[in-house]
């Protein structure tokens, strides 16, 4: 904290050497601000980890697709549609309710536990109850009407692919084989020529 106190009426920014572990080469580092020179994620530093010289290259930019008024203002509808006030005691870890359902159940004398609901799974039924059919309103805006989210992406092959020739299958005959083991030379074979 004092560190970056002292940076911040400088207006410089500190160049660090951060080292994750022993045995574990160095990596240059940065802190990382936003548009308004004001840290991403206070108090403390973000570390933006910097590229050494043969790790740049030129990455090809596109274009950035902007959202329209349309789009945003349908998606302002659904999250108005599935706010809702947060309460962190209306919530228990699902984590420790076996343990609690255990020690509820060795308590009492009771012979079947009480099955722990989940509570921090999303209610799926409830949250389409309430948006109707403003999430396929949405997908129209958003996806092109060909598009099909559970269809199987085709996998693309690679340049080289298939293009690889094969090495023939050569067979050595008994004799063959007797030669190369009185002189010797039967190291130079390898497994896949041995098993033939």
């Amino acid at each position: 904290k004092f560190y970056w106190e002292t940076n911040e009426p400088k207006e410089v920014a500190a160049l660090c050497r951060y080292t994750p572990h022993r045995n574990i080469p160095p990596y240059f580092v940065e802190e990382e601000l936003d548009d308004q020179k004001i840290q991403v994620t206070p108090p403390g530093f973000q570390l933006a980890f910097l590229p050494f010289a043969d790790d740049k290259r030129k990455m090809p930019f596109t274009e950035k697709i902007m959202a329209t008024t349309e789009q945003v203002d349908k998606m302002k509808a659904i999250i108005e549609k599935l706010r809702f006030t947060y309460r962190s005691d209306s919530f228990e870890n699902p984590v420790l309710q076996p343990h609690f359902r255990n020690l509820e159940a060795l308590a009492l004398d009771l012979m079947e536990l009480e099955k722990a609901v989940d509570l921090t799974l999303p209610k799926v039924e409830a949250m389409n109850k309430r948006l109707g059919s403003l999430v396929d309103e949405f997908k129209e805006l958003v996806y092109p009407p060909d598009y099909n989210p559970e269809g199987k992406v085709t996998k693309r092959k690679h340049d080289n692919e298939g293009s690889g020739s094969k090495r023939p299958k050569v067979e050595y005959s008994e004799e063959e084989l007797k030669t190369h083991i009185s002189k010797g030379t039967l190291g130079k074979f390898i497994v896949p020529m041995l098993k033939e």
